[in-house]
């Protein structure tokens, strides 16, 4: 088991962010909120907002790994984008309800913006940030281009950090089929992206003997 961090400090939890890989984590979000959300909002603002609000329920985190913290971030991730959702339905039942009524008032889908909400995680610059979309960009890309029978599995571990057996359940298939499609789908997975410049979120799990 990992040591655990000190996640009372702010260069560790900075750290651990990173070991968390935050390209990664914005290709699990885009993914999560769907072509309508994303016109509404970023999936860098829905990782910042996720993130402050890690940081404001540290101490409710029973860390056992860095994988557990990336499982813990994506459920606080799927919360944000369900809070979002609501607005957005909200909005829409506010505004036909003042249409009917024809009371001139402002659109409401012009509330929140979108970006410029939410602080930068730890000690994020422009540069950076940049490089963390751009990096997920080119998972994102090389994802979409696997074969429709890896693509999901690969997703499902690799970004997700689900279990083989979880996977399995979901997908309705054996754990030996599991396995042997992410063996095949994280080879052409790394070859995509290139092993020397982009490392996947996690590494594919060994084989059983």
């Amino acid at each position: 088991m990992e040591p655990p961090p000190d996640l009372a400090d702010p260069e560790a939890w900075s750290g651990l962010v990173c070991a968390a890989n935050p390209a990664a984590l914005l290709v699990s979000i885009s993914i999560r909120m769907g072509l309508e959300l994303r016109h509404r909002i970023t999936a860098e603002d829905i990782l910042q907002e996720t993130l402050l609000k890690a940081w404001a329920a540290r101490a409710t985190f029973a860390w056992e790994d860095t994988p557990s913290f990336r499982r813990w971030l994506l459920r606080i991730a799927d919360n944000c984008i369900a809070d979002h959702r609501d607005r957005e339905r909200a909005d829409k039942r506010d505004h036909r309800r003042v249409a009917a009524l024809r009371i001139g008032v402002k659109d409401a889908s012009s509330e929140d913006g979108g970006s410029g909400a939410f602080e930068p995680w730890g000690s994020t610059t422009p540069s950076r940030l940049a490089s963390e979309q751009e990096r997920a960009q080119r998972m994102r890309a090389a994802l979409e281009s696997l074969p429709d029978d890896v693509r999901e599995v690969v997703r499902l571990r690799l970004f997700d950090e689900r279990t083989l057996e979880e996977i399995a359940e979901d997908l309705g298939l054996g754990t030996s089929a599991v396995r042997h499609r992410l063996r095949k789908g994280a080879e052409l997975y790394s070859r995509l992206i290139g092993m020397d410049s982009m490392r996947a979120p996690s590494p594919p799990p060994r084989s059983s003997p």
